[in-house]
């Protein structure tokens, strides 16, 4: 089930901290990057710190494990090609 959180202080305490996949998304709604984490919340608030990536919210994927997390992140990698997750 994926969640859209606003990009606040406020709602980042929402976020679970668990497993998952999340996509960072622009004021537009298009995704300027796409990850995996053990960590859910950490892990936003991390990208939260730097000034490069700037977003509006984060939709987030919460999986049983960081493996299926993989999973999802590698699906949504071959659809969006986020600009950010450019290898380099």
């Amino acid at each position: 089930m994926v969640k859209k959180y606003p990009n606040t202080p406020k709602s980042r305490k929402k976020i679970p901290s668990r497993p998952g996949a999340y996509n960072l998304k622009n004021m537009k709604g298009k995704t300027v990057y796409t990850g995996e984490t053990k960590n859910l919340r950490r892990r936003v608030a991390e990208h939260n710190r730097d000034e490069k990536k700037k977003f509006s919210y984060v939709t987030i994927t919460p999986t049983p494990s960081k493996a299926k997390a993989k999973q999802v992140e590698k699906k949504r990698l071959k659809s969006s090609k986020p600009p950010e997750n450019k290898k380099k």
